[in-house]
């Protein structure tokens, strides 16, 4: 079967997303596919080296820096290189050098409405603004051979833009083509789009023959916005991607929770579990991107994100892995999915409201996997304590329903 597989990323570079987007691409050759990857330049030029380079896929790479791409990486290193620096001072002040950064607060207010205003300044809400360079550029893709399946994976949104444009102007050609949909675009659950969004994410819906949601949640709200593509949306599972070992845990050292995700307060509220892991005493790690200031302590490394060499080595050291689901909507972290593959306990924390924890707690319950609370210190912390006191069940096995493999067979032969 020969299958272009279209994302407006670069798969080399170390996003969650990204993860699943290679675990797609796996899937699809491990079914015996014979895959063209069309995809986007890395903007930022941060590849991480322990994604797969899947040899056996052909791919078609164009750019998608702009100028305008180019001065924000200027920007970005200046604002990063200030960070830098400020975090390699000692923190041990004497009076001057208190009274120096008094006196140095005005610089800091400066660079603040600097930074500001260039996030509104680039920032100004147009459709697909941050991939317009790689769409222009992209657009001129031709293959005439006919491929018996299309795959256009978001985010970006605007992997399924190009598509349509290829095939508007004839330039590709298709049998069946899908739209795989791992986050809403106007209902994301960071909100703020514009009627625009919606319009724009509607048309694209109707010229789709299949959508995919990897969240029955998600699957269920889209089905009500969007009722006349109704029909063709269907739920397949994120296949995770393996990166580490499953190492078998030392009964003799102290137990220790992992967390490996973003957890900005928009989105997740991680401060349940940090103050019941302090409050337990138990080793941990934490580490992802957010905007807290949660502190490290002799036993809990707090830290951002790191490669996934770093990560897997992180993972496998530790011995219960923590899921925090989402505050609110039916998008599920895809960090679940990839948890999923190890023979690790995953302490899976629930929020959102009644029914959405209702619903999340029974897809995954199925697959007596996971260990579940939800997102209250005290509960937390009462689970920590049955790990601790050894009553929990600590050998699993990967979860089989989300191997690319399985996955793919499954969207593979899942025809209207």
């Amino acid at each position: 079967m020969k299958v272009l597989y279209v994302v407006g990323t670069n798969l080399g570079v170390n996003t969650s997303a990204n993860i699943s987007h290679n675990a797609y691409v796996q899937g699809l050759l491990e079914n015996g596919c014979e895959v063209d990857i069309l995809m986007a330049s890395s903007s930022w030029g941060q590849n991480d080296a322990s994604l797969p380079v899947l040899e056996e896929a052909t791919y078609f790479i164009y750019n998608s820096v702009s100028m305008i791409d180019r001065l924000k990486v200027k920007v970005k290193q200046f604002f990063d290189k200030k960070t830098l620096n400020k975090e390699k001072q000692n923190i041990e002040f004497s009076f001057q050098e208190e009274l120096a950064m008094s006196n140095s607060n005005w610089k800091g207010y400066i660079r603040n409405v600097l930074k500001k205003s260039y996030i509104m300044f680039f920032s100004t809400p147009q459709l697909y603004i941050l991939e317009r360079t790689w769409l222009k550029n992209a657009s001129r893709f031709k293959k005439h051979t006919q491929y018996d399946l299309i795959v256009s994976n978001s985010s970006p949104a605007a992997s399924h833009k190009l598509v349509l444009n290829l095939l508007s102007k004839k330039y590709i050609f298709g049998k069946r083509w899908i739209q795989i949909w791992e986050d809403p675009w106007f209902y994301d659950l960071y909100g703020g789009h514009s009627e625009e969004v919606k319009q724009e994410e509607h048309q694209l819906l109707k010229s789709a023959q299949e959508i995919y949601y990897v969240s029955t949640l998600t699957l269920k709200y889209q089905k009500s916005h969007f009722q006349d593509c109704a029909h063709k949306m269907k739920h397949i599972p994120l296949p995770y991607l393996k990166f580490s070992k499953n190492s078998p845990r030392n009964n003799s050292e102290e137990l220790i929770f992992g967390y490996f995700g973003d957890y900005y307060s928009q989105t997740r509220n991680l401060k349940p579990f940090y103050e019941a892991l302090i409050e337990s005493k138990a080793p941990g790690y934490i580490y992802g991107g957010s905007d807290l200031s949660l502190k490290s302590t002799d036993v809990v490394q707090v830290c951002g994100r790191v490669t996934l060499n770093k990560l897997a080595r992180l993972q496998e050291q530790s011995d219960i892995l923590v899921h925090l689901c989402n505050l609110h909507g039916g998008q599920i972290p895809g960090k679940i999915y990839h948890y999923s593959a190890t023979t690790k306990p995953i302490l899976f924390i629930l929020d959102g409201t009644d029914e959405e924890i209702t619903i999340i707690k029974a897809y995954f319950k199925k697959y007596n996997r996971y260990h579940f609370c939800e997102n209250r210190k005290d509960e937390i912390l009462k689970i920590m304590k049955s790990f601790l006191a050894g009553n929990e069940d600590f050998e699993k096995q990967p979860v089989p329903e989300f191997h690319p493999r399985q996955v793919i067979s499954k969207l593979l032969n899942n025809h209207s």
